[in-house]
């Protein structure tokens, strides 16, 4: 027999195929979104607030003497940094009979496009970090992701902010700063570039400078360093340009240690409360997750405003 109870278990189990089918829908290869591990370290929150610290290590092993003591390494961890946890939710109300007589497909139509909306703010909240990384995304030395004035524990000054456009050589400055950025107990840590991020604008670009089997726009038949030495890999995201509030011009050199990560406190859920407990005879289809996107620290990190 359908029973009334029955009855919602299908309803549910309906809307959650379509919602799910478009919430989890597959980008195209180089469109990078939240679940990117390349641009986001992935992680879990277990309260409303993500307390983190940066990590300074013992530096450099010292030459020893055949008798002398072992000299004793310094670790700290200080500068703490807070990420509060945001719920973002949304609900729609599905007549009764609309979804009994699937009038029109009505109600695929509207949980696919709840489900599309809810994609979309999940991934344009987490490129917030890199789309304001020169204003206001701050680390735990509370300077902005992308600064010439970061201090380390152990005192010296990192500067892993560029103003060049995205080309050639600028991409090579970028390695280069990587490669030689000093840690928080001012070792080089010889950081290997593993991602370049770039607004839509820049894509095409981005690929034709790293993707291409010769350096790219020259007659010369000279090795691409980018594509056969580095293996750097190119994402894009519309989230980090001018018509989501950031810039059409900015990009960013990651390695694989970065330190820009997301913590998902819950993963999306759905529920359903059935027609019997609403008084117009709609099934009110729910939806929400929880979690927040953070730096800790700049290591890791070179970005560009791409404005000189």
């Amino acid at each position: 027999m359908l029973t009334s109870a029955l009855n919602s278990n299908v309803v549910k189990t309906a809307l959650d195929n379509v919602f799910k089918q478009e919430f989890e829908y597959a980008m195209q290869p180089g469109h990078a979104s939240a679940e990117t591990a390349a641009i986001f370290k992935q992680d879990t929150a277990d309260s409303s607030a993500v307390i983190m610290e940066v990590f300074k290590g013992v530096g450099y092993w010292d030459a020893k003497a055949e008798l002398a003591d072992i000299q004793n390494g310094t670790p700290r961890v200080t500068n703490q940094i807070t990420f509060t946890v945001t719920e973002y939710a949304k609900s729609v109300d599905i007549s009764k009979t609309f979804f009994d007589d699937n009038k029109h497909g009505v109600y695929e139509k509207m949980v696919r496009d709840m489900a599309e909306s809810g994609r979309l703010t999940r991934d344009r909240n987490a490129f917030a970090v890199y789309r304001n990384a020169f204003t206001t995304s701050l680390t735990a030395d509370g300077i902005t992701l992308c600064s010439d004035s970061h201090t380390t524990i152990s005192g010296d000054t990192v500067d892993n902010k560029l103003t060049a456009a995205l080309s050639e050589s600028s991409l090579n400055d970028a390695i280069v700063a990587l490669g030689e950025q000093k840690a928080q107990d001012g070792t080089i840590r010889g950081m290997q570039p593993a991602t370049l991020l770039v607004p839509l604008a820049l894509y095409k670009t981005a690929c034709t400078l790293v993707e291409s089997k010769l350096r790219a726009s020259t007659a010369n038949n000279d090795m691409n360093v980018y594509s056969d030495k580095y293996g750097i890999t190119v994402y894009t995201s519309p989230f980090l340009g001018a018509a989501a509030g950031g810039s059409d011009t900015m990009w960013f050199l990651l390695s694989r240690n970065h330190s820009v990560t997301r913590w998902v406190r819950e993963a999306v859920h759905t529920e359903l409360i059935p027609f019997q407990y609403t008084r117009n005879n709609v099934y009110v289809y729910k939806a929400a997750f929880r979690e927040v996107i953070g730096a800790v620290d700049y290591s890791g990190v070179i970005g560009s405003t791409g404005t000189a």
